[in-house]
């Protein structure tokens, strides 16, 4: 698995484990991850440590699809997480890219928080800038959230990542609702198929206060096959 598709799986801005930026050849692909909390955008998920699956197909003309598995709990209640995604990509210069896709989050014991976003967004070797637009965010009111995400080599096995992200809701409840922003921070390696990371993460502020603050220290690993 190229280097770049394990940066969208430690990064996790997501919508789930979307790449930097794609290869131009057909391939099927996928990971199998283990975390310390299922965390995203500033919010707790599942607090336990979880399993979680997602696969890909990529097709050479640079259109791809994927699906992501994982446990969830919403008022103590757990139960799971799928969600599908499709997109195209394509690079405007050897070292620039875009892409364009489609989300949608479903989850199996209560589809009232059931969602779907649309994204757009560009990406270098080593940052992607991407904005997803959901129409009912977790069922609530329109948002629009900003992904800006990036990894740095710090020697030839180790890597670090970062990841920022700022989300404007346009109501909550029927109420206008304040920005909300999350920041993580992670170390990463390969051995062989297996990625691991381990690093830092914090909110400012959140959309949906009935959701968990993350933990600060979050860990991972994952075989990519």
């Amino acid at each position: 698995m190229p280097v770049h598709r394990r940066h969208g799986a430690i990064l996790l801005a997501l919508a789930l484990t979307l790449p930097l930026f794609k290869d131009a050849r057909a391939q099927t692909s996928g990971d199998l991850t283990l975390v310390s909390e299922y965390a995203g955008r500033g919010v707790a998920l599942y607090t336990r440590p979880a399993l979680q699956l997602r696969v890909e197909h990529d097709t050479a003309a640079g259109w791809y699809g994927g699906a992501f598995a994982s446990p969830v709990t919403f008022d103590n209640r757990t139960q799971g997480q799928l969600t599908a995604y499709a997109g195209g990509a394509r690079r405007l210069t050897s070292t620039l890219s875009w892409d364009a896709g489609v989300t949608r989050n479903t989850y199996l014991r209560d589809g009232r928080r059931n969602y779907h976003e649309f994204y757009a967004g560009v990406a270098l070797q080593r940052a992607s800038v991407r904005v997803f637009y959901s129409p009912a965010y977790y069922g609530e009111g329109r948002s629009v959230y900003l992904d800006l995400s990036g990894a740095y080599p710090l020697s030839d096995t180790l890597r670090l990542a970062a990841h920022v992200g700022v989300l404007h809701p346009f109501a909550y409840d029927g109420v206008a609702a304040k920005d909300s922003a999350d920041v993580r921070i992670a170390l990463v390696t390969d051995v062989g198929d297996i990625t691991l990371q381990a690093g830092w993460q914090a909110r400012w502020r959140t959309y949906l206060p009935d959701f968990p603050k993350p933990r600060a220290f979050t860990a991972s690993a994952s075989y990519h096959f």
